[in-house]
């Protein structure tokens, strides 16, 4: 098999491994918050509107992590070139792959939480929807950090250009890959927890958005720490080595 051919195949190997592994998190957290609406329209028929709403925006958030993948795949499919790619070149792309795909689980999974409790605190209080969706997704937002960071490694790993064949570089770049992704599970997981108590804590009383989003901000940083840590032994594998 020529080198060329090779790379391909790696690159379609990422391919798959980021977009089959990317699916999973924000299946499960859409579902979640899906399943939770439900209950709440269940108690609060009145309030059905409102409920689809917050659950829509919720899942369209739960969503990010997966097209964070979907790009990654498609760049790996259609937009790169390996007529004279080098064989450290396909194995970058693999560690995109593992980079992506793991790394948007914890992201998927942890939006699922606050987009869930937001859909029950709407059902308990509507009137309070506004509190209820901006703790929601800020919550949201920082459960999706940790996908960013293996987003942000994979287009490193796509786009920088490696030479040669050598087992310390490809050791390398797919160290960097499982780093920043396995990484972002846990944090991902974490914050979107923490997310999802602080919606529900506001859905019981809207009053309490401004002391539950200062609590809130302050367990998510602490529990993002360690995707940081991931992030950079992901670049200095890749830059420094």
């Amino acid at each position: 098999m020529e080198t060329a051919e090779l790379v391909k195949a790696l690159a379609y190997l990422g391919a798959g491994i980021g977009m089959g592994f990317g699916a999973i998190g924000a299946g499960v957290g859409e579902g979640y918050a899906a399943h939770q609406a439900c209950g709440g329209t269940s108690r609060q028929p009145g309030a059905s509107s409102s409920i689809q709403r917050t659950m829509l925006i919720g899942q369209a958030m739960a969503e990010s992590a997966s097209i964070f993948a979907l790009v990654t795949a498609v760049v790996l499919i259609f937009m790169i070139d390996v007529s004279r790619a080098a064989l450290n070149q396909g194995f970058a792309y693999v560690g995109a792959g593992i980079a992506v795909g793991f790394g948007a689980i914890g992201g998927g999974i942890g939006c699922g939480f606050p987009a869930g409790s937001a859909c029950e605190g709407v059902a308990r209080r509507p009137e309070g929807q506004n509190a209820i969706t901006t703790i929601m997704l800020i919550a949201q937002g920082v459960s999706q950090t940790p996908s960013v960071f293996a987003f942000v490694v994979a287009l490193l790993l796509v786009f920088r250009a490696y030479e040669g064949a050598d087992p310390i570089t490809i050791a390398a770049l797919l160290g960097a890959g499982i780093s920043v992704g396995m990484g972002a599970i846990g944090c991902g997981i974490g914050s979107g927890y923490v997310g999802g108590d602080a919606s529900a804590g506001v859905g019981r009383w809207p009053g309490s958005r401004g002391a539950v989003l200062r609590t809130m901000l302050v367990g998510q940083a602490v529990s993002q720490s360690t995707s940081i840590y991931a992030l950079l032994i992901a670049i200095l594998m890749i830059f420094v080595r």
